[in-house]
């Protein structure tokens, strides 16, 4: 599973188009990201699956009634289309989360050392790891 979306769509007769907004993350601990991420071309199946209520003005009043279960929609989506989706919002950027902790032992690290970015920080302690290794 990817997301959950909410949306509430204004009253229509017979059919309507309506933009659903998917929150695309590159955030690798979220599944979804991974995914996509280990993806060179091609296309990734989506299925998207409805439910909500629906709320009908009649001649005696108004109804309600629930949307089906099997309304859905599938959809591919290009690979190329995502990377292109990442790159504009996070250009040359992957977050990751940290537990509490490692992110304060982090700032703290940045902060001792006089580092500007998180960036700094990180190559500074994989540089130190790396001189670590080779001895």
């Amino acid at each position: 599973m990817w997301t959950y979306a909410s949306l509430m769509v204004p009253s229509f007769e017979n059919t309507t188009e309506i933009d659903v907004p998917v929150t695309c993350t590159y955030d690798f601990e979220v599944v979804a990201a991974k995914y996509l991420e280990s993806l060179e071309q091609g296309e990734v199946p989506l299925l998207f699956l409805f439910s909500g209520t629906i709320f009908n003005r009649g001649l005696l009043g108004f109804s309600v009634e629930q949307v089906p279960w099997e309304k859905e929609a599938a959809y591919r989506l290009p690979v190329r289309l995502w990377r292109e989706l990442m790159d504009r919002y996070f250009p040359g950027s992957a977050w990751i989360r940290l537990r509490r902790e490692s992110f304060d032992a982090l700032y703290r690290f940045k902060g001792r050392h006089a580092l500007p970015t998180w960036d700094d920080a990180v190559e500074a302690l994989l540089k130190n790891a790396d001189t670590k290794e080779e001895r």
